[in-house]
């Protein structure tokens, strides 16, 4: 008996699904493709919207961070001998992983911060690249600082106008 009644139900659905469905409309694919452009678009505003946000509220951080890095650029800048250059070298791990440990404090898993990419790449070079390059400064080749000088100013730059723009965005 209960055979009978599921093959009935069945029976109903099937019927059911038959009568009470009209055909599928037929897709515009071009309007499909642009509903779909829109709809990234959209997503993709709503996310950097939420990045300001993030970095908005983490502006003392972010702040700290800009110092340091600004700082040791001019401290490197100043220095006016291979000496000079290697004490400012050898006092700066501990500072680095000072301001590692903050940008931990901004981000920890790294996925909410468009800047973490831009301090990671300065914080190297102040280790190691803008050092060597100020010697070779010293020593009268300046191509290589002068590169890793626009690279800084270029990602400085950025950094400010990212900071700017987070600051001054409204919560919804």
């Amino acid at each position: 008996m209960t055979t009978a009644i599921a093959a009935l139900v069945l029976a109903l659905a099937a019927a059911d699904a038959q009568t009470h469905h009209p055909a599928r409309l037929p897709e515009d694919p071009a309007k499909g493709a642009a509903a779909t452009a829109q709809w990234r678009a959209h997503m993709a505003a709503e996310e950097r919207e939420r990045k300001l946000h993030y970095d908005r509220d983490r502006m003392k951080d972010h702040r700290a961070v800009l110092r340091f890095l600004v700082a040791t650029r001019a401290r490197y800048e100043r220095a006016t001998s291979k000496a000079a250059v290697t004490a400012i070298r050898a006092r700066l791990p501990p500072a680095i992983e000072t301001v590692r440990r903050r940008i931990a404090r901004i981000d920890h898993w790294r996925v909410n911060s468009n800047l973490l990419g831009d301090y990671d790449v300065m914080l190297a070079a102040l280790a190691d690249a803008y050092p060597a390059a100020r010697i070779s400064f010293l020593d009268g080749d300046r191509a290589p600082l002068l590169a890793l000088r626009a690279d800084f100013d270029r990602r400085q730059k950025a950094i400010n106008d990212w900071l700017a723009e987070a600051a001054e965005s409204e919560d919804e």
